[in-house]
């Protein structure tokens, strides 16, 4: 595929996962970490033109104050593959995506959550929930402006927040109404950033057992402004599922190139200009939304059917 940029937005950027994610997609760029253990590098998803690694950039929103190569340094201490002349390679590649990272929202996080905030972060604590969409809603559109990017995908991998009482029965209507009036946020963290992302018309990706965009108010905003959207908690390892051979990997590293995996399926669906859930995505997922069969088989499945469909049509 041509060389357009990708963006890549997590809700947590520099937490466990975020930090995995943005080393391992930092040495599939430089070719430090091998291309092994990713679906996308399987024989049958060879005819698919997926974007290559080099094509994606980060961005995220965090609300504590540190950065990737601390918390990598963290992350893979005892590591035998990341060592510390492989992540201090790495490091200006996580120091530019750093730039890219702002402050995230605190409505309706919890206080367990509201306890890692820094100081930057406390001070939205009395934002409106108007306020608090408006200023996601311009750090994703100035991201992808800054980074010339096609298309933004957005990754919620944050610290699971409180749910929040009859959400998932509203309707559009209703949920776009509260929060652009309302003085407190009537939504989970997690569905106020799915509001944000979809109502832009980016993806959104829920990998956490958050509410995030499992209800139908958000699949209708998701088809109303020609959005993809799929979750609820990513896999940490597909190799049970048989759709790899087994791999030496960290244990961190696995999980980040299923998720990795994941964004770039959803950037070629994207090409295809559907919307809505992303159902043929649901091995990927623990608990997937979309009212599909339950077992691993079907899902599956979808999988391979939906690849066969996208290389029938290129």
């Amino acid at each position: 595929m041509s060389s357009r940029r990708i963006g890549l937005w997590l809700i947590g950027a520099w937490g466990r996962m975020g930090t995995a994610v943005a080393v391992t997609l930092a040495g599939l760029q430089s070719r430090t970490i091998a291309a092994n253990g990713l679906v996308t590098e399987q024989p049958e998803f060879a005819r698919l033109d997926f974007a290559d690694w080099t094509s994606f950039v980060l961005g995220g929103h965090e609300i504590r104050k540190t950065s990737a190569l601390v918390e990598a340094r963290n992350l893979f201490t005892d590591s035998t593959t990341l060592t510390a002349e492989r992540l201090a390679a790495l490091a200006p590649a996580l120091a530019d995506w750093d730039r890219n990272v702002r402050t995230g929202t605190l409505l309706n996080s919890g206080p367990e959550i509201e306890s890692r905030a820094s100081t930057a972060t406390l001070k939205t604590r009395e934002e409106r929930p108007r306020a608090a969409l408006h200023r996601v809603t311009v750090d994703l559109e100035e991201f992808q402006k800054s980074t010339d990017s096609s298309h933004i995908i957005v990754v919620n991998i944050a610290s699971v927040e409180p749910p929040m009482p009859n959400e998932d029965v509203l309707l559009c209507g209703q949920l776009l109404d509260l929060l652009e009036n309302s003085v407190t946020s009537p939504v989970s963290t997690s569905v106020l950033y799915a509001v944000a992302a979809l109502q832009a018309g980016h993806s959104y990706l829920n990998w956490t057992p958050a509410k995030g965009s499992s209800f139908r108010a958000l699949d209708d905003l998701a088809i109303a402004k020609g959005a993809l959207h799929m979750g609820r908690e990513g896999r940490t390892d597909l190799g049970s599922l048989g759709l790899l051979s087994a791999s030496d990997d960290d244990e961190q590293l696995r999980a980040a190139k299923v998720l990795l995996d994941a964004a770039r399926f959803c950037e070629r669906e994207h090409r295809r200009r559907t919307s809505g859930w992303m159902t043929f995505l649901s091995c990927f997922f623990q608990h997937p939304i979309g009212g599909r069969p339950d077992d691993v088989a079907s899902h599956r499945a979808l999988l391979y059917d939906w690849a066969r469909q996208v290389s029938a049509a290129n």
